[in-house]
């Protein structure tokens, strides 16, 4: 398969200028094209409306990626605004939420794959840490209050006009202090297709969001597993793969979420996957511990552990490093 880069990024200062800085960046190119490809006309002023309503910000950003393009307005938001794309189906993600932290597997195919993990300060929201999705979406991640997001597909069956999952998490973790917060704006926003969204905040609070564009519906506890279906929402037919991963879970032996986190990077574990080609390989794994605000994570089963001290970043730290790479 060859090998998988991740870049990591840091961004702080207007959301204009970290908009330009993410445009400027040689990814983005490789991510615009792939935009292109699923890119159908939309309505840029239903786009901009709903984003001037829930995240007027991101129009900043936005705008500072079509500086850096050198593209107009309109059609930077119709490549990274999440708003009404053509059916795009995902598979593997598993999560757990404990009082301890939140730990998860990403599992899709490098080809789709931002292979971008972006810190960002603006000036307008919320800090977030987090790998990114289409360009300013996260797949999963953390703010500055230590609230921990990440997204599971579940069905396109009642596909609609809305906004991506990426999209509904970066918004989350802009705006959301705490698990209840993030409920609540969660049952507002306009999803476009049916995801399980998990949850863990600096409180000890976690949840599962079972959303979608007609309900949500909301799972509460201390100890909390997700995959690819949804656990208490009327719901297409599960995948054996997802059915499979939760009851693996829910019958481990009760660790620790250090424990955890090494069973989910471990290349030989159920819940670790390489059929990368059919995109189904682990792209990521990470472990968020809410109160400390730290992170870590590693890239598809690498050995070495990246740690982002995030409290530290916000107090002005700079990374040192800027790349991972891992054969596949």
């Amino acid at each position: 398969m060859g090998e998988l880069t991740v870049s990591i990024e840091q961004y702080r200062g207007k959301s204009f200028e970290i908009g330009t800085g993410l445009g400027e960046h040689d990814r983005m190119n490789v991510i615009r094209e792939r935009c292109e490809q699923f890119l159908q006309p939309i309505d840029v002023n239903e786009a901009r409306a709903i984003l001037s309503r829930f995240a007027p910000h991101l129009l900043y950003e936005i705008e500072g990626i079509a500086n850096a393009l050198e593209i107009s307005i309109e059609e930077s938001i119709a490549l990274f605004s999440g708003y009404d794309l053509p059916k795009l189906e995902g598979l593997g993600c598993t999560a757990i939420m404990t009082e301890e932290g939140y730990v998860r597997n990403y599992d899709f195919g490098p080809d789709f794959y931002d292979a971008r993990l972006i810190l960002r300060q603006p000036n307008e929201a919320y800090a977030t840490c987090g790998y990114s999705l289409f360009g300013i979406g996260l797949h999963d991640g953390m703010n500055e209050h230590g609230l921990a997001v990440g997204l599971h597909f579940v069905s396109t069956r009642f596909h609609q006009k809305g906004l991506m999952a990426g999209l509904i998490v970066r918004i989350v973790l802009d705006q959301c202090r705490t698990v209840q917060e993030a409920a609540e704006l969660l049952s507002e926003l306009p999803h476009a297709d049916e995801y399980n969204y998990s949850l863990t905040d600096a409180l000890g609070y976690s949840a599962i969001v079972e959303a979608g564009p007609f309900q949500t519906r909301i799972l509460r506890g201390t100890r909390l597993y997700c995959t690819n279906h949804f656990q208490n929402t009327p719901g297409p037919t599960p995948s054996e793969n997802s059915l499979k991963r939760l009851k693996y879970i829910e019958n481990h032996t009760q660790v620790g979420i250090a424990s955890w986190f090494d069973e989910f990077r471990n290349p030989d574990s159920p819940l670790f996957f390489h059929d990368y080609e059919n995109l189904f390989g682990t792209l990521h794994t990470l472990i968020i511990d809410s109160s400390s605000l730290t992170l870590k994570t590693s890239i598809a089963g690498s050995k070495e552990v990246i740690t982002i001290p995030f409290k530290r970043w916000l107090q002005g730290e700079e990374l040192l490093i800027s790349t991972v790479s891992v054969a596949l």
